[in-house]
């Protein structure tokens, strides 16, 4: 773990962000608090949908139907 005070955050963010590629990162603010720094996973890299790992249901529906029921729900309001 790597601890940055917010002077030498503010000094030098491509160094903390590099350092938290790598490992945790804490920055210290002035007034006392603490914040953990955490890289967002690249999913555009990976080639993988994010979507790819919610369950499917499959329903013996089709398109034009699923439409139909949306017109008629937005009609009601």
């Amino acid at each position: 773990m790597q601890v940055f005070d917010y002077n030498e955050f503010s000094q030098d963010m491509t160094k903390v962000f590099d350092a938290a590629l790598i490992d945790e990162v804490i920055i210290n603010s002035r007034d006392g608090k603490s914040y953990k720094l955490l890289p967002v996973k690249e999913t555009g890299k990976t080639g993988k949908s994010p979507f790819e790992d919610i369950p499917r249901i499959k329903l013996n529906i089709t398109t034009q139907e699923i439409v139909e029921l949306l017109r008629e729900c937005r009609a009601g309001v």
